[in-house]
């Protein structure tokens, strides 16, 4: 299933020292052709353990000296992929959240065809129980917007991290007009919605911690926005389509 295929995993870092060592060890090397580390300038300094402490070719660790936000330091990651031409490429968030074992899940949906992208999500299994009731109410109202955005109502989880897209499918995207902050995700989905009407999505279990950088009530505003700037484009392009 994809032996013939190079496979890498880009983990965006930032004050996840503690967390980063079990999520690396729970990849399963045998499979996974290279591990992109990229530290976003992170305070703990999570680059700057990991090469002390790893010694594995298939580690491939860059430290940022600025912060670039969870999109940039993955948009770096990407542009690394691209780089070396690997056909697969999984976005996993370092926190701990995701549980890596879950790629073998990603590879039998990425296995068929027509599908050149997934995603992981909450809400095809009982998981969504265990949001927290604030973070399911913004990603219901996020998601909403995304389906229409993008033109796809089939979307069940955008603010979903684990991700995993085909080389041929990212070599496409404009990496340069992806957001570089926490709206990464939902922009990358809009940007793909342009090229590709089918959507894979993965049932995945998430561990909710107190480690999220991500505060839902600022949060949702400014995406709320940016949502609103995407429909714009969306509609100058079906226009001038018609």
């Amino acid at each position: 299933m994809h032996s013939n295929k190079k496979i890498c995993v880009i983990i965006p870092c930032f004050n996840v020292a503690n967390e980063i060592q079990e999520v690396i060890n729970k990849i399963d090397l045998r499979i996974i052709d290279k591990v992109f580390i990229i530290d976003d300038c992170c305070p703990q300094k999570t680059g700057k353990i990991l090469k002390k402490k790893i010694k594995n070719n298939k580690i491939d660790i860059t430290i940022l000296k600025k912060n670039l936000g969870v999109g940039g330091a993955t948009i770096i990651g990407f542009n690394k992929a691209l780089k070396q031409s690997y056909d697969i490429i999984f976005k996993i968030d370092g926190d701990g959240q995701h549980n890596p074992k879950d790629i073998n899940k990603f590879l039998i949906k990425l296995s068929k065809k027509n599908i050149n992208f997934c995603k992981g999500t909450r809400f095809l299994n009982k998981n969504k129980r265990e949001m927290p009731l604030i973070r399911f109410c913004g990603n219901v109202c996020l998601t909403f917007l995304s389906r229409i955005t993008c033109r796809n109502y089939s979307i069940t989880d955008v603010l979903n991290g684990f991700l995993a897209i085909k080389l041929t499918l990212l070599k496409k995207i404009n990496l340069n007009l992806l957001s570089k902050d926490f709206f990464f995700e939902e922009d990358l989905l809009f940007h793909i919605s342009f090229h590709e009407t089918k959507i894979g999505e993965v049932p995945i279990k998430i561990l909710y911690h107190d480690k999220s950088n991500l505060n839902p009530v600022k949060t949702i505003i400014p995406f709320i926005i940016k949502h609103a700037r995407n429909l714009i484009i969306r509609c100058t392009h079906d226009i001038f389509k018609k």
